[in-house]
């Protein structure tokens, strides 16, 4: 009887090579292909913001919000969220590179001004790669929301619809 068990528990042929390939990730059905791109495009133009000192991803996120905030709300939320992540971590970056600049000046900071410089370098890059996750999840139609932000921007547009 502990023979039988044992050659039941061993997996078959199709069991083996339905488990070694990779399973790809389904994208949305409540939402159109269009909306997925789009959002995810809102998303991915912090690249071209990185590229561009964050103006070029700026205009490309509010465009897509433009376009999109009468025809699908999923994809004018994301681009919302797109836009306001880039103008905030554009504004984030600014303040540490100021404060940097200002810590280097004075002789007594310039530990602070040293390490606010590894923030200003590592800042741009967090944001590019937070983005481009974003953009990453909405193009499958997850409903991604940045930290703080998301709930910020769905409170806005949540009292601007009411």
């Amino acid at each position: 009887m502990e023979e039988e068990k044992q050659v039941e528990e061993q997996p078959t042929e199709q069991q083996k090579e339905a488990a070694e390939e990779p399973v790809s990730r389904q994208r949305a059905e409540f939402l159109t292909n269009e909306e997925m791109t789009v959002a995810a495009l809102a998303h991915a133009s912090v690249l071209l913001g990185f590229a561009s000192g964050g103006l070029a991803g700026v205009a490309i996120a509010f465009l897509i919000w433009l376009v999109y905030r009468e025809k699908s709300r999923y994809a004018a939320f994301q681009a919302m969220q797109a836009l306001v992540f880039q103008l905030a971590w554009m504004a984030a970056t600014i303040v540490a590179a100021l404060a940097m600049a200002l810590s280097i000046l004075t002789i007594c900071l310039i530990p602070l001004g040293l390490v606010l410089l590894l923030v200003v370098v590592a800042l741009p890059f967090a944001g590019l790669f937070y983005g481009l996750y974003a953009a990453y999840e909405t193009y499958y139609g997850a409903d991604f929301l940045y930290w703080k932000v998301g709930e910020f921007v769905q409170q806005q547009m949540g009292s601007s619809e009411q």
